[in-house]
């Protein structure tokens, strides 16, 4: 997992801080995180990283960088938000898959594009239930092949509940990819054939079902401002556009990890 400065985004993506800094404009912090989850959707392998984590919070007029991630507002109004956002995904250890032995290294990607927000129960978007509809160009930031490796559509819906202590929010969706971007992680070309792994070309389509619950806190310790949140996601990969590939060892795959927060400013 070399991208370690991207381990934030991660965390922002799967809703883990909650929104007490939203008066501020600024909140800066740093702290340490905790991820384990398999090397890419559909390996059986996993492996476990701790890095630090940069901790910025910005709530500008056009441009905010919060729990989502870094995005742009666009057009907003009680019903309909149309944001532009960039998250990203931790590909780890790529060269210690053996499944993937002398293909490839994959890499951590850049996830970039427009999203729709339907508030459809909250007061807010940060409350209650909404359906998220983000279409986003994903990039390949390191690894043997950089660069543009297709389109990820991910629509899905997103509850969120304030408890006296805690954040929690919940988030359902169904995937759907580009040809190329399942050919990035799942097709098998002749040269890379072996008695274990067979040729394979993938199709776009359906790209799989997921889950995700995350619970976040402030705590003050010693006159300190800290924030501590944890999150869980499931993939299911059954009947994808790729599941017949060799790469694919299961159709269950999990990740979870924690972030702790010491905020600065």
């Amino acid at each position: 997992m070399r991208k370690y400065f991207l381990l934030i985004i991660c965390f922002f993506n799967s809703h883990a801080f909650a929104d007490d800094a939203v008066e501020k404009k600024w909140e800066v912090g740093f702290g340490v995180g905790d991820i384990s989850g398999s090397d890419y959707r559909g390996s059986d392998e996993y492996h476990h990283f701790i890095a630090p984590i940069p901790y910025i919070i910005y709530h500008g007029k056009y441009l905010q960088s919060d729990r989502d991630g870094v995005r742009g507002n666009f057009f907003k109004s009680d019903l309909l938000e149309f944001t532009f956002s960039a998250t990203a995904t931790i590909t780890p250890h790529p060269e210690q898959n053996k499944a993937r032995e002398n293909m490839p290294l994959l890499g951590s990607t850049l996830e970039i594009g427009p999203a729709l927000n339907i508030n459809i129960t909250g007061q807010s978007f940060h409350d209650g239930l909404m359906m998220q509809v983000p279409l986003h160009a994903v990039i390949a930031v390191n690894g043997d092949n950089h660069g543009y490796q297709g389109l990820l559509f991910q629509p899905q819906f997103i509850f969120q509940k304030q408890f006296p202590n805690w954040q929690f929010t919940q988030r359902l969706g169904v995937g759907f990819a580009s040809e190329k971007y399942h050919d990035y992680y799942y097709t098998v070309d002749d040269k890379f054939v072996t008695a274990e792994r067979s040729n394979f070309d993938s199709q776009g389509g359906y790209n799989g079902a997921f889950a995700q619950s995350a619970f976040s806190r402030s705590i003050r310790i010693s006159n300190l401002d800290t924030k501590l949140a944890f999150f869980l996601r499931y993939d299911n990969l059954e009947n994808t556009a790729f599941d017949n590939s060799p790469l694919v060892k299961t159709d269950h795959v999990w990740r979870a990890g924690f972030a702790f927060i010491w905020v600065i400013q």
